[in-house]
Formats: structure tokens, C-alpha cells, sequence
């Protein structure tokens, strides 16, 4: 999907959702918002696993529900004509301030000054330097000695905590001033209204996006044994991690999916090797993994191995025995929710998946 496409999304209105078309070209356009509404305007599908609320009911706390068709939010470029666009994600998803400093400014040493005012901001921050020789943004860390003359600096408006409030870009705007103040810098702060409506809009796209699936391996007669269970696991290659969950992990060390005890303890080496469990939860965080399909494939595959391996049985959250039918429907809603990842220019575990949903 192309990029521009991309910067077209959903902004929450009142009780119901408005779909505009952000630009400071085209803010006023009544003509222009009405038909970008008409075109963007979507309805929540159903439910991805069987027996979850409908359309019309109150999505799981849990996020297991289909999600409805929604885009991220439009976030036009700022700044000179002739200047090259910031990174995609930062105007899609983020409160960018530009920051002019003409006499040049150690791009580190900004990085490494903010420090301290930004201390109270709870969310991500980005910051980018304009290079001239490259002509192109650049992302900047606190150990870069370079000179800039133009920044601009990035904070993410939405993740999974929801949506920044106006005191959040209150208390961001002011740190970012009083960095501008000590290296003698000009900030050009983004409007806090369009800053609060683009914030609702990016956090019904996570919303509608966001879903995980679970599958649960519960015990029979007798519980699982922990050195059977911790056996299994790591002959399928997976690992114990410090959150006492057993990680499947692709080349790159990324989760792929989550073995965790249904019971209260967490899973350590020591309560493996001497206790036992009712039952175990494998779950997949789909926006967050690519190929979905074929990772769920493998997680159904090592359920049902740990099934016949311990003489337990695989059932739903609501205790409900699933079968095949049942399992190729969650294998198919998987397959057109990523689908849906990809034309809307977010796939499933890009790196713009992952920072939303965090």
C-alpha cells in the first residue's frame, strides 16, 4: 500500500465516529471532510472466536474480538516546502514539534539536555536531526556530535494504554520549551486540538485492530506434571523467559507465542521441577507477529502435541471444547485480519505494529 494512503484514518467524534481528512491545506474544507467521512467510514465486524459479544456489545476486556475496519489517522508534513517528509509512523502517529535553532545546536547534547524535562512524559519520544548533506531526516541519539540547525522532536499519542490527554501534551509542550530555552532553539508546536483529535483517532485504530488469540491445553484426571511440561516445551524449542512464560521465538528473537500456567504461579525452574499444573495457555498477539497463519498453525500443532502428550484437552476461555471446525474459522479470521493489516499500510509485526501495540 502506498505510503500518502496511509495518512487517511479515523477520528473519534461525540458518540460516533467522524472520519477526516487532516490537512492544513484542507482543515476547512467542509466539501473535502464530507467526502472523506463518506469514504472511510467503516462497521465493526463480527467476532472473531466463537461465542465472544457481537458487533453491537462491548468488545472483550481481553481484546479477543474482530476487529472493524479502521485506518490511521492523516498527519500532514510540516515545514519547508522543498524539505523531505519525517519518517511515515512519525506523522501518523505521533505530536511532532519542529525546532529551529540557527546558530546550530550539538544534536546530542539537545538529546542528552532533555533528559530532565522530559522525565515526567510516559510515552515514547523520538527525535530527529535534518541533515543537510544528506538531505533527509535522521534519527538522533544522545552520542551523535553532529550540528543541526533544524530538529524536530516525536511523541507517541496512542498505544495499548489508550490515547494522551490534553495535560500529557501539556506537560510535553512545556519540556520541549524549556529545552528550546536552554540551547536558544525556536519550537513550532502542533495544534493541541488537532494534537488531542489525531490522539482519538490513533487510539480507535489500535482498538479496532487490536486481538489475541488463545488456545488452552487443560488437564484430565491428573495435572501436568512440571518436568513433563518444561520437557516438552523445550524439545519444541521454546524458551523459559523472566515473565515465567515458556516464548516460541523466531531467528531474530522476536515472541512468536506465549506458553503460560492457567494456574495462579508463574513458571520457574523450581516450580516446574516440583509442582504440577492444571493446564496451560498458548496465545498469539496478532498484531504484533507476522505470518500469522503459519504461527498459529504452529501453536495448534504444539497444543495438540502437549494434548496427547499429558492426556489433557484443548478448549476455549469458556471452557468449550475446540474442535477443527472451530480452529480453521480462528485460522481463517487470522489470515483476513492481517490481510486487513496489510491495505491499511500497518502488517502485522512491522515495526509500526510494534509501536502501537505496546
Amino acid at each position: 500500500m502506498a505510503g500518502n494512503e496511509l495518512l487517511y484514518g479515523l477520528i473519534g467524534s461525540g458518540a460516533g465516529v467522524v472520519v477526516l481528512v487532516l490537512g492544513y491545506n484542507a482543515w476547512q474544507e467542509r466539501k473535502a471532510r464530507r467526502n472523506a467521512e463518506k469514504a472511510f467510514r467503516s462497521e465493526h465486524r463480527d467476532v472473531l472466536l466463537e461465542g465472544a459479544a457481537t458487533a453491537g456489545e462491548q468488545a472483550d476486556p481481553s481484546g479477543r474480538v474482530e476487529p472493524a475496519a479502521s485506518k490511521l489517522p492523516p498527519r500532514p508534513p510540516i515545514g519547508r516546502a522543498a524539505e523531505p517528509d519525517l519518517p511515515l509512523e512519525a506523522r501518523a502517529i505521533d505530536c511532532v514539534v519542529r525546532i529551529e535553532a540557527p546558530a546550530g545546536v550539538v544534536g546530542g547534547a539537545v538529546v542528552n539536555g532533555a533528559g530532565g524535562p522530559l522525565a515526567q512524559i510516559h510515552r515514547s519520544v523520538r527525535w530527529y536531526a535534518f541533515d543537510d548533506a544528506e538531505h533527509a531526516w535522521i534519527a538522533l541519539d544522545a552520542n551523535d556530535k553532529r550540528n543541526f540547525t533544524r530538529l524536530s522532536v516525536a511523541m507517541q499519542l496512542a498505544d495499548r494504554r489508550g490515547a494522551v490527554g490534553e495535560r500529557e501534551i501539556e506537560a510535553f509542550t512545556a519540556a520541549i520549551q524549556r529545552v528550546c530555552d536552554q540551547f536558544m532553539a525556536v519550537p513550532r508546536f502542533m495544534d493541541r486540538s488537532e494534537a488531542l483529535a489525531l490522539a482519538q483517532g490513533v487510539d480507535q485504530f489500535c482498538a479496532a485492530l487490536d486481538i489475541q488469540i488463545a488456545i488452552n491445553v487443560v488437564a484430565g484426571d491428573q495435572a501436568f506434571a512440571g518436568t513433563k511440561l518444561r520437557g516438552l516445551a523445550e524439545a519444541a524449542g521454546l524458551v523459559l523467559d523472566n515473565d515465567g512464560c515458556f516464548h516460541a521465538r523466531d531467528d531474530a528473537g522476536c515472541s512468536l507465542y506465549v506458553v503460560a500456567n492457567r494456574d495462579a504461579s508463574l513458571f520457574t525452574p523450581e516450580t516446574l521441577r516440583q509442582g504440577a499444573s492444571s493446564g496451560v495457555t498458548l496465545s498469539l498477539d496478532v498484531p504484533r507477529v507476522g505470518a500469522g497463519v503459519q504461527v498459529f498453525d504452529r501453536m495448534v500443532a504444539f497444543a495438540r502435541q502437549l494434548a496427547a502428550a499429558l492426556h489433557g484437552h484443548l478448549v476455549d476461555d469458556n471452557g468449550r471444547a475446540l474442535s477443527d471446525a472451530s480452529l480453521a474459522m480462528i485460522r481463517e479470521q487470522i489470515e483476513q485480519f492481517q490481510e486487513q493489516m496489510d491495505r491499511q499500510g500497518v502488517p502485522a509485526g512491522s515495526g509500526l505494529a510494534l509501536r502501537l501495540f505496546v
